[in-house]
């Protein structure tokens, strides 16, 4: 998607045509039910829309700006936590999705978020570290502890 001067975001054309055909030749999709044909419709037949193939440039273009997307917004984070700036809401939620991956469960990294007391960092937790803004600080922390382990 690209966008205009007016903020919109606009499509990169994809034709599509529609064509009727048997409705047995069509497979069904599991856990979904058959579309109910209208009073006038052959309950024997299905509409089905077929979209063209994109071209490969315009893949490799819509890949290019999905990747562009990504690193601006990994960079906003960044900067976002440098400044101090990312909401505790937020940083609660980076935080658990990190710890997660090692805990195992997200029960397991919201009882260590909010009762866990690191000594290294004044026996305070992480639940009052982000309340006051120390993010990078804990993130630092993780991460040389994770360097440790491995």
């Amino acid at each position: 998607m690209t966008k205009t001067p007016t903020g919109k975001s606009v499509r990169l054309a994809q034709p599509v045509k529609q064509v009727t055909m048997d409705a047995g030749l069509v497979p069904q999709k599991a856990g979904r039910k058959p579309r109910q044909p209208s009073a006038e419709a052959d309950p024997t037949k299905t509409t089905v829309n077929i979209f063209a193939p994109v071209h490969p440039s315009v893949a490799a273009t819509r890949q290019k700006m999905k990747q562009q997307a990504a690193k601006t917004a990994a960079v906003r984070l960044g900067a976002a936590i440098d400044a101090g700036a990312l909401p505790a809401a937020e940083a609660k939620h980076l935080l658990l999705a990190r710890i997660v991956k090692s805990l195992g469960s997200a029960e397991a990294a919201e009882k260590w978020y909010r009762s866990h007391r690191l000594s290294e960092l004044g026996g305070r937790t992480p639940a009052q570290m982000v309340r006051a803004g120390e993010l990078k600080t804990l993130l630092e922390h993780l991460g040389k502890a994770a360097a440790a382990k491995a």
